[in-house]
């Protein structure tokens, strides 16, 4: 059969005896001399080229052909016919001739190039006869291509493109470097072009370096890539399909390929660090490890000869011995895992989310006392302040009414405050007896009010509108998420609204008022590319469903977890001041700087209100404060975000669940060598009471600085561990 090289051709296959393609009549002998004979990979329009085996009058050679006519795509490939005459010494591919091609009735050229046929196999075909690569040979080939890489360098040339199918394997043994489509020379127009940004960007997924693909390539670049296409001959498996540190951004491999040493797989790790200034600067530096690594084996080899003849029998005893030990010691681990399994089950399904809450609360509140928030003032209206209005004969809705609510806002307005947040829902248009009041709710930017989303359980009826006279941008939804104790520990900052909700606020009232005072700052919010949000430098991580001590909640819209001021008392976040003493100007000249430039809240405390929330200091809390008014949660939520993001106090975090589950099985295997090694029960008892009492001070410490790690799951496995290993395991001695 041959074929045809017309890309656009619908039937490419022909026979050998036909001049012209039987479908589309392009020639078939291609430059008047060469007879194609079957494509080297599928024709595949995702490619920009196709490469196919063709016979040059007997001899068996490669030709290229480019698909496309972008220009960009045509110097390179006109770059490839020129780079390997530099590498003739290195075995590489070379070119025979460089041609453009007509199919027939097309305007466009195609861009060919004959090259020589590298006899043998690449390593994608060769991985996928043989499965993983051995140490020995990892080595050989190692040394290999590093001196190949030497050789590129040395001309000024990056590869650009190492991985498995580019790499050909000999049948002597040699490997060759193929496809320099991607190859470039380290000219100074490259330097300028590099410096500029204006580099084409080329890269194969889960080979090509980091800064390769923001269009930064380097000598070091190349590394990045041998390390990876290491990694997927040792292991089998294809780079990205392997986990990553999530924050060092490291491949975890090692797991996966078992048969190779800790120096191999750390020169390997060096070649993929992600920063490039952290790689081997120059191949002769990896030659010279590999060297030394050679020549440390033959050593080895040479002083372990004949050690069977020093065997005492004392030693056999004591390799009997410690063969006895190790059998034990294998066991504690086997079991260990085991209890950190049940353990992290248990706690998976939702177990044990209602005890780590409770022990969240009370480390929370023996945390260090902090200073209330200077940023906040709070006008508190308790019940004194409802019956003030009803003796001045104002007509009151949400506990304030149109005239007190205008009457403070002018009372307010000589003092400059940056914000004003009402706690107070206003669902009804303003009173026409208060032009004033309407107009100053339309116009004055600094005024923030809530409305009422309906949870999904609630329908649409449970919504309170918004304020007529406020617009979106200055509105915030009022809502916060309590978990199934009714305890307020999460931070709703987004939401989307059903559509049909009266309430159309999409951001918390909290995070609007917080918003607004930082743009006085400067400061702007920003969503980062994956979907988290960002607010100056601080990142505010997202809960999932999984996140900390919490299992299979419903992590809908955009959660935090709120981080309380650590205080005798959440009430005492900000200095407080009544509604009746700013309207009958009882305050004093100081309250000028209690305002000047802050945040004032307007909210309820009045236990009429019936707006009260539980949270975690309600377990230890004097019985009057168990529950506390909304608008102080209000208050928390609003310097939780000013105080991370201005002060650098930080958000509540947690671990991964990998990290989670090593920690807790950590304390199992902590416990198993206890109870393996001690086995008087004294003694034990006392070792495990000091091991729950370092655990219980390590998780405070982090705590104390705002880290939610395991406490309970390991202190169950700890304890667990300890009546198995004491039943299973024979005592050490």
């Amino acid at each position: 059969m041959s074929y045809c090289i017309n890309p656009w051709c619908l039937h490419r296959k022909n026979y050998d005896d036909r001049e012209f393609c039987q479908n589309c009549g392009s020639s078939l002998t291609i430059n008047e001399r060469y007879q194609v004979i079957k494509p080297l990979r599928e024709l595949d329009k995702n490619h920009h080229t196709e490469i196919f085996e063709i016979d040059n009058l007997g001899t068996i050679k490669v030709l290229k052909v480019l698909t496309s006519n972008r220009r960009r795509l045509i110097e390179l490939f006109e770059q490839e016919a020129r780079i390997p005459k530099h590498l003739k010494h290195l075995g590489v591919p070379q070119v025979d001739t460089y041609f453009c091609f007509s199919p027939k009735d097309r305007t466009e050229q195609l861009h060919c190039l004959v090259m020589e046929k590298i006899p043998g196999q690449n390593l994608t075909h060769w991985l996928e006869e043989n499965k993983v690569l051995s140490e020995e040979l990892a080595i050989n080939w190692l040394l290999q291509l590093v001196k190949l890489l030497e050789g590129f360098h040395q001309e000024q040339i990056l590869h650009r493109d190492i991985k498995p199918s580019n790499i050909m394997l000999r049948p002597d043994g040699k490997l060759v470097l193929i496809d320099l489509g991607a190859a470039r020379q380290m000219t100074m127009t490259y330097v300028e072009k590099l410096q500029g940004g204006d580099i084409t960007r080329v890269y194969s997924m889960g080979y090509t370096a980091p800064e390769q693909m923001q269009g930064q390539a380097v000598y070091q670049s190349d590394f990045f890539a041998l390390g990876r296409t290491l990694v997927n001959l040792l292991t089998g498996i294809h780079p990205n399909e392997l986990p990553k540190d999530p924050q060092t951004e490291r491949l975890i491999w090692r797991n996966q390929a078992p048969q190779i040493s800790t120096g191999l797989a750390n020169l390997i790790d060096d070649l993929m660090t992600p920063s490039p200034q952290e790689r081997p600067l120059e191949p002769q530096i990896i030659l010279e490890q590999l060297r030394v690594r050679q020549e440390q084996d033959r050593q080895i080899n040479e002083l372990s000869g004949g050690q069977k003849k020093l065997f005492s029998r004392e030693r056999i005893f004591a390799v009997s011995n410690f063969s006895s030990i190790w059998g034990n010691f294998c066991k504690v681990i086997i079991l260990s895992l085991a209890i950190a399994f049940f353990v992290i089950g248990i706690r998976y399904v939702g177990l044990l989310q209602p005890f780590e809450l409770k022990t969240f609360d009370r480390v929370m509140a023996i945390r260090p006392i902090e200073k209330p928030d200077p940023r906040l003032l709070l006008i508190t209206i308790d019940e004194a302040d409802i019956q003030y209005q009803n003796q001045m004969q104002m007509p009151i809705r949400w506990s304030l009414s149109d005239l007190a609510l205008l009457q403070l806002l002018e009372k307010l307005e000589p003092y400059q405050p940056r914000a004003i947040g009402i706690d107070i829902y206003r669902d009804s248009p303003v009173n026409p007896k208060y032009p004033n009041l309407a107009n100053r709710l339309r116009s004055d930017n600094r005024f923030f009010a809530p409305c009422k989303v309906p949870a999904p359980e609630d329908g649409v009826a449970d919504a309170i509108p918004q304020p007529p006279e406020v617009p979106k941008s200055r509105l915030g939804f009022s809502d916060f998420v309590a978990d199934d104790d009714e305890i307020a520990r999460r931070h709703l900052l987004h939401l989307t609204p059903p559509v049909a909700s009266s309430c159309a606020a999409e951001y918390a009232l909290s995070l609007q008022i917080a918003l607004h005072y930082l743009d006085r700052e400067g400061i702007k919010p920003n969503v980062t590319s994956d979907e988290q949000l960002q607010i100056g430098k601080v990142l505010f991580k997202q809960l999932t469903a999984h996140s900390g001590g919490y299992q299979h909640i419903d992590a809908s819209g955009y959660q935090i977890l709120l981080n309380y001021r650590s205080l005798r008392s959440p009430v005492d976040i900000a200095q407080q001041v009544s509604l009746r003493d700013i309207l009958e100007d009882r305050v004093t000249p100081e309250f000028i700087k209690l305002v000047k430039d802050r945040i004032a809240i307007i909210g309820v405390t009045a236990v009429s209100a019936a707006d009260d929330w539980k949270t975690p200091y309600s377990a230890t809390a004097l019985p009057a404060r168990r529950e506390i008014p909304g608008m102080f949660v209000q208050a928390q939520a609003i310097s939780q975000i000013l105080s991370a993001v201005l002060d650098g106090r930080p958000l509540i975090w947690w671990w991964p669940s990998w990290l989670e589950a090593i920690w807790i099985w950590g304390w199992s295997l902590l416990g198993g060598i206890l109870a393996w090694y001690i086995r008087r029960p004294l003694y034990l008892g006392l070792s495990v009471a000091i091991a729950l009492s370092f655990l219980f001070g390590i998780c405070c410490i982090i705590f104390f600085n705002a880290g939610w790690i395991p406490l309970l799951p390991p202190a169950l496995a700890l304890v667990t561990i300890q009546v198995v290993v004491v039943s299973l395991v024979r005592p050490t001695r």
